[in-house]
Parts: structure tokens; sequence; C-alpha cells
């Protein structure tokens, strides 16, 4: 996608473009990856939050709307309507898109060929982070506001039942081993982490606390967490710590000196930390990278660098850990999850 809403072409790397929802402006901002060259803005609804791709589009997550948005190629912009409020995180089971749906309680599905709403599951009050099993055919939802973990059946699109958590939990962050054997769920208000069997009996309607294994506590206001095969990363963003567990949550070490530690990213066999209270990225064995100012959100790009996205600043900057800040470029307000297109 270029400046003028046409096709990049040949596709090569220089090609590349990274899309930035922007929630304050309601607009998904386009820019050259390789450059920061600003490309162009799309209109895309209220509140976008999170971008994905599918079938060589562009989705994006609209949470102050009943729909989402799909951006072509081209330029083109198609609202997929999903019924309910709050559409803002991604999977993708089957062929099909699943978009958690936060004030609607219920996952959308959507058909990303024919860009439709194929049926929505109801689910736990708040669903917020999804993961799916490695074959595609169990997805796993959160609840903020009934402390369980959602298990979801996609070839049927139907909910089979529920981890308890706990009481008073408020479930964030969900992820699955590589393997698919072992999940784990994010307590954020209780500072707590639980490891659960995703191919365990979840009790039909009701929910069940069986699959639990054990827990572990972490650090004050965890978020999202990073699982490995042997590996469990848990940043507390009240504490300044990462908790490094092992695959049965055994503590390893709690590695501090961190502001407000976000996200974790495994980049040429160091582990990375985002810090959306300082300037720059950190390893976990100590190396600094400075950044031009705090990042909320970071993307991925290959190459051992990562699309950092400023919240607060209004920018984005593309980041090598190895020579620092590539470019930096000015948003539209408030720039939150980028995605490669």
């Amino acid at each position: 996608m270029t400046a003028d809403g046409h096709g990049s072409g040949a596709g090569t790397s220089a090609d590349r473009v990274l899309a930035v929802p922007c929630e304050g402006d309601d607009l998904l901002a386009l820019f050259a990856l390789d450059t920061g060259a600003r490309l162009g803005e799309v209109p895309v609804g209220s509140h976008p939050v999170h971008a994905t791709t599918c079938r060589g589009r562009t989705v994006v997550a609209t949470m102050g709307e009943r729909a989402v948005t799909a951006v072509d190629p081209d330029g083109e912009v198609t609202r997929i309507e999903t019924g309910v409020l709050g559409p803002s995180h991604f999977a993708t089971a089957n062929g099909e898109l699943y978009v958690s749906c936060s004030a609607g309680d219920a996952l959308a599905v959507i058909d990303p060929e024919g860009l439709t709403l194929v049926d929505r599951v109801a689910v736990g009050a708040e669903p917020h982070e999804i993961a799916v099993a490695p074959d595609g055919d169990r997805l796993y939802s959160g609840s903020r506001r009934e402390g369980v973990v959602d298990v979801v059946d996609t070839e049927r699109r139907e909910r089979i039942g529920a981890i308890d958590a706990g009481p008073g939990v408020r479930v964030q962050g969900v992820a699955l081993s590589p393997d698919g054997d072992r999940g784990y769920a994010v307590d954020q208000r209780g500072a707590r982490v639980i490891a659960f069997d995703p191919g365990g009996d979840v009790g039909g309607d009701a929910a069940s606390a069986e699959p639990v294994h054990t827990e572990a506590a972490v650090g004050a206001d965890p978020y999202d967490l990073v699982a490995t095969e042997d590996r469990v990363f848990v940043p507390g963003r009240g504490d300044g710590v990462v908790h490094e567990l092992g695959r049965n949550l055994e503590p390893i070490v709690v590695h501090e000196g961190f502001s407000r530690p976000v996200e974790l990213f495994e980049i040429a066999g160091d582990w990375w930390v985002l810090d959306a209270g300082a300037a720059r990225l950190r390893s976990l064995d100590g190396a600094v990278v400075e950044t031009p100012a705090p990042g909320l959100v970071a993307t991925p790009v290959g190459g051992g660098r990562l699309a950092v996205s400023h919240y607060d600043d209004d920018r984005v900057s593309l980041v090598d850990v190895e020579s620092g800040t590539v470019w930096t470029a000015d948003t539209p307000a408030y720039p939150f999850g980028s995605v490669v297109v």
C-alpha cells in the first residue's frame, strides 16, 4: 500500500509498509518500513487499537464501534459488523478470524475472504486476549470480570467450558506453550500467574478448577506474558520487575531494574524488554538500547528490529537492538499495535 492508496507491487523488503492504528484520531497511519517516510492514512472508525493481516488485507479492531475495519491493498475500506461493542484482539483458527469484543462479552467470528460476520460465541464478561491451540481446534479467551479462561471449540464455534482461575480474579494475558501442552493465564488483580491443562475436562457449561495445575506470585500489575517450551516470563508493571519461571511455574530468577516493563521479545537469542516508563529497550542480560521515548507496544519486523509505538508521545520508531534507532516519525494521536503489510 502506498501514499496514493495503491498496492506497492513487487513486495520486496523495501516495499513493506508499517500500518499503525492511532486510537486518538481514528486513523490507520502508513509508513515505509525501511525509511519511516509517511505514506498516508486511512480512516478506520472509532478507537482503533490493534491490527492484523489476513488474506492480503489489514484488519483493524475499532474498540469504539460494533465493527472491525478491513483495508485492501488498494486502499478500499470495508466495515464488518460484529453486532457487539469493543473489538480489541485478534486470533486466527480454522481459516476464520476471531476478535474479542470486550464490551459485548463475545468473540465475533469473521470470514476473512468474504468479509462477513459468520458467528458470535458468548464468553465471560470483558474478553481480552486470545490464545489458539497449535492444531487450531480450540482457543482460549480470558475474562477480565469473571475470572475464567473460556474454552472454545473452533469447529463448532461453541464455548465448551471454562477454567476457573479463582475468586476475584481479573484474567488479562493468556498464552500456550509452543507444544500446546500447557496453558497460562495472568491474574492482573492478584499479581499471579496460573498454569492449566489446555486439553483437560473443562466441565461443560460450568467453570471447573480441575485443569489448574499450579500458580505463582509475580510482580504487581502484570498484564501480559510470554511462554516458551521451558520458560514463562511475566512483566510486573507496578514493581519494575520481570519474573522468569519454569514450565511448571517454579521460580528461576526475578529480573529487576526496569521502570514499567510491558512486553518481551526474543531477538537473536536474547530477551529484550519494552519499558513504558523509560526511553529504552533493555535485555534481561542488562544490555540497553536508547529509544526516542518510552514505548507502550512494539512489533517485531525481522532483522533484529522492532517497530515501537510511543503512545503518549504520538510517535513511532524503528529500533535495531544492535545499532539503535533507525528512524522515528510523528503519528496521529495515540499510536497503538502496529502490523507490517
